[in-house]
């Protein structure tokens, strides 16, 4: 039987086949690759209108695509990864590889496609990571901002004490999404005098001067320091203010451009935003790793069991993710150097695959997959 192993032939001379195969292995990987984003994004879509969903409605359809331009730097090295992994499993299984080098074709034409596709990869993960991702996350941070006052209702849960809104802690028995009302109202708020106000409906409006908090049929308890001020009321006005990029979930680094990174980061150098920075360079190295990693254990054998590299590709994104997270970890614990954590992972990664060809080559992973 052929062996899987990298031919170190040095003959140049040209094969007439190797176009031919290269564009054949080229157009399954584009086919896999593509049916593999869509599944990805279907999936983040559905993860972002659950988080979002309160906010947007079909209507604002260009706020969630928008939102996929961002997501991009997850979906491209993991459908990379599936497509290089899924189609040489393929071409082995089926006995494909072996009549390829029966041919005289040398593995390093068949992975020429997958590392052209690597490196077109990165370069839209990083042009993704650095500028037009922070651009997409500008604008969906306004929109949500905007439209955030007029779903106000959303951001209030029944029998629990929410913070959204600045200095204050609200309490609702009960909401009427319908009818816009709210049901035994009660507020407290802090700073220096202390202010209790508890009513038994309110409603709440969206203006150009902010947000306004209309109650009915209520009281006001105040106390600066000795004093002490009890008021009933049959209407009061409650102006309020919220930070909705926080309730959001919207980081401030996400929508800022490389070099409006920068600027920040010499204002405030905080070991996070200095990660950050180097994070998205960092991060679209991921492409050519998870490549390579394809490349090194997606040949299989021809009757081994399918699938195997959905389960392999799965591992090696599981396990880039841990290594990533325990570096960020340490930065954050002012134990790692944040350009250093930043890099950890692919450096890590790559030792790893460094490990696995020197084996192979060594002759002792000969015989394997």
């Amino acid at each position: 039987m052929l062996s899987y192993d990298m031919d170190t032939s040095t003959d140049s001379e040209y094969n007439p086949c190797a176009m031919i195969i290269q564009r054949y292995i080229l157009s399954h990987f584009i086919k896999i690759f593509l049916g593999a984003s869509l599944v990805l994004y279907g999936v983040m879509f559905v993860v972002q209108w659950i988080r979002i969903g309160q906010i947007v409605s079909l209507e604002d359809l260009d706020v969630l695509l928008l939102a996929l331009v961002p997501l991009a730097v997850f979906v491209l090295p993991m459908a990379l990864i599936f497509g290089v992994l899924m189609v040489l499993e393929k071409l082995s299984t089926e006995s494909e590889i072996i009549a390829m080098q029966a041919c005289g074709i040398r593995l390093r034409t068949l992975y020429a496609p997958f590392l052209a596709a690597a490196v077109v990869c990165l370069v839209l993960h990083a042009g993704i990571s650095t500028f037009l991702g922070p651009l997409s996350m500008q604008k969906i941070q306004q929109r949500l901002v905007e439209k955030a006052p007029e779903k106000i209702y959303s951001f209030i849960e029944e029998r629990e004490f929410v913070d959204t809104f600045t200095g204050v802690t609200l309490y609702v028995e009960s909401v009427n999404q319908v009818a816009r009302q709210l049901n035994n109202v009660y507020i407290e708020t802090g700073g220096n005098g202390r202010t209790i106000v508890s009513a038994e409906k309110g409603t709440i409006d969206f203006s150009d001067s902010g947000i306004v908090m209309r109650l009915t049929d209520g009281s006001v308890f105040m106390e600066s320091g000795q004093n002490l001020r009890y008021i009933t009321f049959e209407e009061y006005f409650f102006t309020l203010e919220a930070d909705f990029r926080r309730e959001l979930r919207i980081r401030a680094a996400d929508a800022l451009t490389q070099p409006e990174l920068a600027d920040l980061i010499e204002e405030t150098p905080k070991p996070k935003l200095i990660k950050e920075y180097h994070n998205r360079y960092a991060f679209p190295v991921i492409n050519i790793i998870l490549a390579l990693v394809g490349m090194q254990f997606g040949i299989q054998r021809p009757r081994s069991p399918r699938h195997t590299g959905i389960v392999l590709g799965l591992g090696t994104i599981l396990g880039y993710y841990l290594v990533f997270l325990l570096a960020d970890r340490l930065v954050k614990g002012e134990l790692l150097n944040p350009v250093i954590g930043a890099w950890t992972p692919n450096v890590f990664f790559s030792l790893i695959l460094l490990g696995v060809f020197i084996w192979r080559r060594s002759g002792r992973g000969r015989g394997g997959v």
